[in-house]
C-alpha cells in the first residue's frame, strides 16, 4: 500500500508533467551572460550564469523540448507575420566576454546550436574594463563599509557578509543615477573606496577575430552598443551614435550584416520609444530588452521590445523548468 509522501509525490509529479505540456506557444529567449565558476573571479560574480557543465545541460534540454530557432529563422518569422502556435526557444548572450567564445562556443558547435552574442565594440577593442565589473573590483576592495556618493541621499550599506549581494545593491544605485555619466561616478567611486590601483587586463573579452570564427561557424554577433551606457539616460543624439556607430563598426569588423540588438541593462527604464525608433531607423531589426516574460507575438510592434529569461544562479534544468511554468502562470492568466 502507498504511503502519503509516495501519494503526494505522485499526484504533485502527474500535475507537473501535464502543466510542462501544456505550456503555452512562444518565443522564450534564455539569456546568459558568463559562463564558468564565479568563485575564481576578481570581478562581478553575479554576472556568471552557469558552469560549461551546466550549460550544456540546458542545450540538451532546449533541443529535446523546443524547437530552437537561431537568426535566420527568428527573422523569417517576423516577415512572415505568422501566429506562434509552439513553444520556441532562442539563446542569447550579453557582452561578449572571452568565455562565450572559450566555453559556451564549443558546445554550441557539438550540439548543433546557434546563439546571438551582443558585443559591446569599445571592450571588444580590449584593454577597457566593463563599468560592472570595476564597480564590483572596488567594492571586493573597499576600505569602507557605507558608500556614497556626494550626491547620493543615502549611503549603500555594504556590511552584510554576502558580497554578491553588497555587489548587487550599489550596481542598482549606479543603474538608477543618472545625475552624471558612469566615467564620472566610477571616479567619484574609486575617490571613497580608497581601494588599491585596479587591475590591467587585457582579455576579459572575446577579439574580433574570436567573435569572426564564431560568426564563420554558425554563431549571429549582435550589438550591445559601443559603451553599454543606459541609452535612456543619454540625449537624442548620443543615443543614435550608440546605436548606429557599433552596429557599422561590427559590420566593417566582420563583413557581415548586423540586424540584432540587445539594450545595455535592459529594464523598461532603461530605453524609451524613442530608443526603439532610433534603433529601427539605424538598421537593426529586432532588439532585446531584459524585462522578463514569454514572446506570444512577432510583428513590427513588438520587434524592438522582445522579452528575455534570464539565466543565472548556475541553475538546474529542473529549477529552470520550474522558471518557464511560473512565467506560463504569470502571463497566462
Amino acid at each position: 500500500m502507498l504511503n502519503r509522501a509516495k501519494i503526494r509525490q505522485f499526484f504533485f509529479g502527474s500535475v507537473y508533467k501535464k502543466r510542462w505540456k501544456q505550456r503555452l506557444p512562444g518565443i522564450y529567449v534564455f539569456n546568459y551572460h558568463r559562463i564558468g565558476d564565479a568563485r575564481g573571479s576578481e570581478f562581478d560574480p553575479n554576472v556568471f550564469s552557469c558552469t560549461a557543465e551546466v550549460f550544456e545541460q540546458h542545450l540538451r534540454f532546449y533541443l529535446q523540448e523546443f524547437e530552437v530557432l537561431n537568426e535566420v529563422s527568428l527573422l523569417a518569422l517576423l516577415e512572415s507575420g505568422a501566429d506562434i502556435t509552439k513553444p520556441y526557444a532562442l539563446i542569447t548572450f550579453d557582452d561578449g566576454y572571452i568565455d562565450s567564445y572559450s566555453h559556451a562556443f564549443p558546445l554550441l558547435r557539438k550540439h548543433g546550436v546557434s546563439a546571438l552574442f551582443f558585443v559591446v565594440t569599445e571592450y571588444t577593442d580590449g584593454g577597457i574594463m566593463a563599468w560592472w565589473d570595476e564597480v564590483a573590483w572596488l567594492v571586493k576592495h573597499s576600505r569602507s563599509s557605507k558608500l556614497k556618493l556626494a550626491h547620493w541621499t543615502s549611503a549603500v550599506d555594504l556590511s552584510g557578509k554576502n558580497q554578491s549581494q553588497n555587489i548587487r545593491k550599489l550596481l542598482f544605485a549606479f543603474k538608477a543615477d543618472h545625475s552624471y555619466s558612469m566615467d564620472e561616478k566610477l571616479a567619484q567611486l574609486k575617490r571613497e573606496c580608497q581601494a588599491p590601483p585596479l587591475p590591467k587586463t587585457q582579455n576579459l573579452f572575446a577579439n574580433w577575430q574570436q567573435l569572426k570564427e564564431m560568426a564563420d561557424h554558425g554563431m549571429t554577433i549582435g550589438s550591445h552598443t559601443r559603451s553599454h551606457p543606459i541609452l535612456a539616460h543619454l540625449t537624442k543624439e548620443q543615443q543614435r551614435q550608440e546605436l548606429s556607430e557599433s552596429r557599422s563598426y561590427i559590420e566593417s569588423k566582420l563583413a557581415r550584416p548586423i540586424y540584432t540588438l540587445a539594450y545595455p541593462v535592459g529594464r523598461a527604464d532603461s530605453f524609451t520609444e524613442q530608443t526603439q525608433l532610433l534603433a529601427k531607423q539605424s538598421g537593426y531589426r529586432v532588439a532585446f530588452s531584459f524585462m522578463t516574460g514569454i514572446n506570444f507575438h512577432l510583428d513590427q510592434s513588438s520587434a524592438f521590445a522582445l522579452k528575455r529569461i534570464s539565466v543565472d544562479g548556475n541553475k538546474s534544468v529542473e529549477a529552470l523548468k520550474m522558471q518557464i511554468l511560473s512565467l506560463n502562470d504569470m502571463q497566462g492568466s
